[in-house]
């Protein structure tokens, strides 16, 4: 069986998750709205803040949405340590609501992203053909040693 999976952090990069999920297909970029975009989650592979989503009125994040089997998922909580599955609902490039599985922090502290995490995320964005006003906030981000 495959699902949807919406990706908003380093896991924009499709090369990553192809390695991480050899049977992972890019299908389409979407928004979540009432979501902002925070670095709740300490990575040790970072050293610095990872992304996560959290409920806000109002705001959105921007992000790339992949279909997953089963086994792609089983992989994948292996690199997501410290994130539960979630299920949520964001919007198809046509305005469509589409239900996905996503990975938010259990537990929320603040961290700043470094500045290679970021570059990765901005990267990657860009490639997906993100909002340029999103990808402007994320340029604005404060990082580590800032």
């Amino acid at each position: 069986m495959t699902r949807l999976y919406f990706a908003y952090g380093s896991n924009l990069d499709r090369e990553q998750l192809q390695k991480r999920c050899p049977g992972s297909r890019a299908r389409f970029r979407a928004r979540l709205r009432d979501h902002r975009l925070d670095f709740t989650h300490y990575s040790t592979r970072w050293t610095g803040g990872a992304a996560d989503v959290v409920p806000h009125s109002g705001a959105e994040v921007w992000g790339a949405v992949y279909e997953l089997r089963d086994e792609d998922f089983d992989r994948l909580d292996r690199f997501e340590r410290g994130y539960d599955r979630v299920l949520l609902t964001v919007e198809d490039e046509h305005g469509r609501a589409r239900r996905v599985v996503s990975y938010a922090v259990r537990e929320k502290l603040s961290f700043r992203p470094t500045q290679a995490y970021l570059q990765k995320m901005l990267h990657w964005g860009e490639r997906w053909r993100l909002p340029p006003d999103y990808l402007d906030q994320l340029r604005r981000l404060q990082v580590v040693g800032d």
